[in-house]
Parts: C-alpha cells; sequence; structure tokens
C-alpha cells in the first residue's frame, strides 16, 4: 500500500472549523480553545502549503482561492470520520454533546463550566454552536438548546429559561448631562445597537413601552448579541440585549438597565434531549445541572419563571440589582 502524505490533521480541523464560522473567535468558541490557537494551527497548515488559506480582516477572514480549493476535501474527510466514529457504541463512555447558540455558549453555560467540571468531572461536555435549523440537525446532539422545542418524536422537551430583552447601557451613557436615561424620549438622541439575527427586539420593546414614535439617532447592527452588549458596555450606545446573557456585566456595573420595562418573547428556551440518550445517566445528570442553573439564573432575576402557555409577548418587571 502506498504510504499517505497528509497534512497535519489537528491542523486541518481548526481551519474546517474557521472557514465554516467565519472567524477564528467563533471556531474558538466551538472547538474550546482560543482564538490565538486556532490562527496558530491555521498557521501551521498554510506553512505546510506554503501559501495563505485566509484573507485576515479586522473582525472575519475570508478564504483566499487556495483555502476555497481545499475546504470541500476537508469538510468531507472531516464528515466521513464524524460518521465512522458515530457508527461504533462508546461502552461506557463519558461523553455528552450540547448543542445550543454561540451566544448562549459564551455567556451563559461557559461562564459556568467550572462549577460543572466540579460536580461531575467523570462527564466530557461536547458543547456545539449552531445557528440555522439546519446546524442544529447536522449537529446530532444528545442535548439541544434552542429557542422553541424540537419538532418531531423522539424527543424530550422542556422549557428551562424565559427570553426577557432589556435595553442595557454603560453607566456613563445613562448619566449623559444633556440626555440622561431615563426618560424614555432621551433614547431619540442616543444610538441603538442590534442584533442582526434579532432585528424584532427593538421594535417589540418599544411598543411595551409606549415609545413606538422613537426614532433613535443612529442604529449599528451586529453579526452578534454579545458584540452589540460589549459596544453597550464601552459607552457606544444603548443595547437591546436579553437578560440572561448579560448577568457578568450588569454585576460587575459595565451595563446597567436604565428602564423599569423589560419585554418577555413569545418563544422559551427549550431544552430538548434525544429520547432514546435522555435514560443515560450521564445525559440525565448533565440536563439535571443545566436546570438547576437555570432556576438560578431567573431566580437572580427577581421574577418566577413558568413555561409560556401563549404565544404572545409580555412585559414583565425585572430586579435592577
Amino acid at each position: 500500500m502506498t504510504r499517505r502524505h497528509l497534512p497535519p490533521l489537528n491542523p486541518l480541523r481548526n481551519f474546517e472549523a474557521a472557514a465554516r464560522c467565519g472567524s477564528f473567535a467563533r471556531a474558538s468558541a466551538e472547538l474550546h480553545v482560543t482564538p490565538a490557537a486556532v490562527s496558530r494551527q491555521v498557521i501551521v497548515l498554510e506553512r505546510y502549503f506554503g501559501t495563505p488559506l485566509f484573507i485576515r480582516h479586522a473582525n472575519v477572514i475570508e478564504l483566499t482561492a487556495h483555502g476555497a480549493a481545499l475546504l470541500p476535501s476537508v469538510t468531507a474527510a472531516l464528515d466521513m470520520l464524524d460518521e465512522g466514529a458515530r457508527s461504533i457504541p462508546r461502552a461506557g463512555g463519558t461523553a455528552v454533546s450540547l448543542c445550543t447558540y454561540q451566544g448562549f455558549l459564551m455567556h451563559w453555560l461557559i461562564p459556568r463550566m467550572a462549577r460543572f467540571r466540579e460536580a461531575h468531572p467523570e462527564i466530557d461536555l461536547h458543547l456545539i454552536s449552531a445557528a440555522k435549523p439546519q446546524e442544529f440537525d447536522d449537529a446530532h446532539a444528545d442535548i439541544t438548546i434552542k429557542y422553541g422545542s424540537v419538532v418531531g418524536e423522539g424527543h424530550l422537551n422542556r422549557p428551562i429559561l424565559p427570553d426577557i430583552i432589556v435595553p442595557a447601557c454603560s453607566p456613563g451613557l445613562a448619566n449623559d448631562d444633556r440626555y440622561p436615561l431615563p426618560p424614555i424620549e432621551n433614547l431619540a438622541h442616543h444610538t441603538l445597537l442590534r442584533s442582526r439575527y434579532r432585528r424584532l427586539d427593538w421594535p417589540s420593546w418599544l411598543k411595551v413601552a409606549g415609545a413606538e414614535i422613537v426614532a433613535p439617532r443612529q442604529e449599528i447592527t451586529f453579526r452578534e448579541s454579545g458584540l452589540a452588549n460589549h459596544a453597550a458596555s464601552q459607552g457606544l450606545g444603548v443595547a437591546i440585549a436579553q437578560r440572561l446573557l448579560i448577568e457578568n456585566e450588569l454585576a460587575s456595573g459595565r451595563l446597567i438597565m436604565p428602564f423599569d420595562t423589560a419585554l418577555r418573547r413569545a418563544d422559551d428556551i427549550w431544552m430538548s434531549v434525544a429520547q432514546e440518550r435522555g435514560a443515560q445517566s450521564r445525559v440525565s445528570l448533565v440536563c439535571d445541572w443545566i436546570e438547576r442553573e437555570a432556576t438560578d439564573t431567573v431566580n437572580g432575576f427577581g421574577w418566577k419563571f413558568s413555561p409560556s402557555t401563549a404565544n404572545t409577548e409580555q412585559p414583565v418587571h425585572l430586579d435592577k440589582t
């Protein structure tokens, strides 16, 4: 048999993740390493081929012609490896896979991972990020956390968190000498920050707050809600934020909620488990831990969570401390 001359495999995995995610930062969240580590692995591969595979921009990356030519074969090879690995049962295995949104991973789940490792050092938790429905389907994860339940037979679904949105900004912006917040009318003199995938959050909140006629001075749309929240913490504007994703920023004082009105979106955040896997003790342990953390999160809102029974949005009162 002819000896294979293969590129280094770990750099190939990092290259594929970076190309699929569109940035080293998003790939790092999926691979559970730092963005710098992903970049270094890609550089190893670029040195192996002697040519750049990405064009680096400020916040995103773009495949070169050589990178675009390489990607399909790498993706196909990794998919075949994944399929082959899944076909072999792991007797006594300790891994549990969980798929959810990148923002939820970075701002809710990962900050709690130290507690999980302390409670369950025997379980290897494999975290997968997804944004589109097909990406959730392709993950074939043991546990899925997303807006709404997984449709179809064979899944155990339970709502674990409400999707509550609130305006958030830096203390300095809220205490602006000319246009402090509140009153709500002063939003017209500030920049509103939003996420590309949550375009209706600001209009929905303004409606329940009775301020539909407020026209902001400027709007900035970010790809990820985490970026909008970070921009708000730097005083660049007022973000419309998911309350559960700004816990650390509120605790540190980098962000405050300047208004009393919060809006609960119609869809709750659900945890769905493949039925045949839910009976596995390690999967059950992860689900129980997530539910405990979710309960603690809602208790921190100063508000009692009960699953949504109506497909309507509603204002709620939150503890602003």
